[in-house]
């Protein structure tokens, strides 16, 4: 049972293609005299056939192309002289026949196209489904990775994601002969730690511990992954020696800051840590296992030296101080470890485009601004930059409006918030996984 459309422009044939068509088992046949009343017949009804039959001796092959454009799913069966057939089929006709109209033919050569669309139509579907399947997949396998590339206690990179990210950086670096540092910590007499205060204490102080390093990293290319046991490291790209030391001391009296009380530590009354740093130019003849081992034995003597210290090779500079500011002005983005190898050069893509801003409206293309605003608002969602994807739908609005102060202030807003934005890569934290009770320091 299907339905068709009948073009025809000889009434003499008209009783031959109806009576074929029944035969076939057609339900519904509607019939008009032009290409033109068979678009507008669908344009405006939105009748789409199973079937449609073309009489050519009165159609050019242009409005046929049309046709087989406008009903791109649809046989199409011309009929035509003889001459015409090439042409036809070139226009986009599944099958040709000739007059004058047999009955017969016409019913065989129905019943054939409307098969060879049944069976597109199955093989699409096989091919949706194997598609759908096959995204799936990849979903499910996206999911997996992300979730085997993150340390579950303390929601931050798991030693195998941390070298996977650190020997990108380290060929990213590479290409560009950038410095690359690397912190190698190690949290103070853990193992007394958990003798005095349990296991389900020492898993609350590891994940106290994290969260004041990570939330010390305050640009979007340096991360923090867990080494194992009681050992973290930092990696800090286009970092120098010099800067290495300070984040390593940013760290050290953060942790210290907590106040967590350790009575079994042999070098303070509270959680203290230890780091080793180290920074390398990245050469052709330089390994990265040479930074790791460098930053490895800044640890280890800082360990054999007391501990709650920082060790490395480093020119002594006078201390400054950021002003907060600066890298307190936005709400961190708490982000996924998963994303720590895109989210940098995403920002970057963003801080591009927002300086490009305003030269493109010199050039008055807000067409090309409403698409580079709304390519912006998908990768923000996508990593979980909200601002950015609220700025990206201001500068859309305001371009589509042709407003050019309120786009440029959005570019502006924009550039603002990327130059200065903390990312802190660390997954959040499942409630059940650990108890976080810590004990009090005396007289609290």
């Amino acid at each position: 049972m299907f339905t068709a459309l009948v073009i025809e422009h000889d009434p003499s044939h008209s009783e031959c293609v109806r009576e074929a068509l029944s035969d076939a088992g057609c339900l519904d046949i509607e019939s008009v005299s032009s290409d033109h009343e068979a678009e507008t017949l669908a344009t405006e009804g939105g009748r789409v056939p199973d079937l449609v039959i073309v009489d050519v001796s009165g159609l050019e092959l242009r409005p046929l192309q049309r046709l087989a454009k406008r009903f791109r799913d649809v046989p199409i069966l011309a009929v035509c002289s003889e001459l015409a057939m090439d042409s036809a089929f070139a226009a986009g006709a599944v099958d040709c026949m000739t007059k004058p109209v047999r009955t017969g033919e016409l019913r065989s050569r129905i019943r054939e196209a409307l098969r060879l669309r049944s069976d597109a139509i199955r093989r699409a579907n096989r091919e949706r489904k194997l598609s759908d399947a096959i995204v799936t997949l990849q979903k499910e396998k996206q999911d997996l990775e992300r979730l085997v590339c993150v340390d579950p206690l303390t929601g931050i990179a798991n030693r195998r994601h941390t070298f996977a990210l650190l020997e990108a950086e380290w060929k990213r670096s590479a290409r560009e002969r950038l410095p690359l540092a690397v912190l190698m910590i190690d949290l103070d007499c853990y193992h007394s730690y958990n003798e005095q205060y349990g296991h389900l204490g020492g898993d609350a102080c590891l994940q106290r511990v994290t969260e004041a390093m990570v939330t010390c990293l305050r640009r979007p290319s340096d991360f923090l992954g867990r080494y194992g046991g009681e050992e973290f490291i930092a990696v800090l790209p286009n970092t120098d020696a010099v800067g290495a030391k300070i984040v390593a001391e940013r760290l050290r009296a953060a942790v210290e800051a907590l106040g967590i009380p350790h009575e079994a530590s042999k070098c303070s009354r509270v959680v203290t840590i230890t780091a080793g740093f180290a920074s390398l130019r990245v050469l052709d003849d330089v390994s990265l296992d040479k930074l790791v081992a460098a930053a490895d034995a800044a640890l280890l003597h800082a360990k054999a030296n007391g501990r709650n210290r920082i060790h490395g090779v480093a020119p002594l500079v006078r201390p400054t101080r950021m002003s907060a500011q600066l890298w307190q002005r936005f709400a961190p983005v708490f982000a996924d470890p998963w994303f720590a190898d895109r989210i940098p050069v995403f920002l970057a893509e963003v801080r591009d485009d927002a300086r490009g801003i305003s030269e493109t409206l010199r050039a008055g293309e807000f067409e090309s601004i409403g698409t580079t605003a709304r390519d912006l608002k998908s990768s923000a969602a996508e990593f979980g930059f909200l601002v950015i994807a609220r700025l990206a739908g201001e500068l859309e609005q305001a371009a589509q409006q042709e407003q050019a102060v309120a786009a440029r202030a959005a570019a502006d807003q924009l550039l603002q918030y990327v130059t200065h934005v903390q990312v802190v890569y660390r997954r959040p934290i499942e409630a059940s996984i650990v108890n976080p009770v810590l004990p009090c320091a005396p007289g609290t």
